[in-house]
């Protein structure tokens, strides 16, 4: 079984470490290697869908649209 990770790109952290695109670049690693699935929450203003899916192209992942509300949408990346 899968592990499924969850990432929300909406929340602010501090620090450089917690940078969003960090942070989704190193969960995208894993399930490039075929260690789970991820779910992203992102708002389209700071991230646009079509960033989302050149991130999953550039990889050769899967990308589904789960949920829209207003801005914000959440996705899923697998392998």
């Amino acid at each position: 079984m899968s592990d499924v990770y969850f990432i929300d790109l909406t929340e602010k952290k501090p620090g450089c470490t917690e940078n969003p695109v960090i942070r989704l670049t190193q969960l995208l690693s894993r399930v490039e290697e075929g260690r789970g699935i991820l779910r992203v929450t992102s708002d389209e203003r700071e991230i646009p869908l079509k960033v989302l899916e050149k991130l999953a192209n550039k990889r050769n992942l899967k990308l589904e649209v789960v949920e829209r509300d207003g801005t914000k949408i959440t996705v899923t990346y697998s392998k």
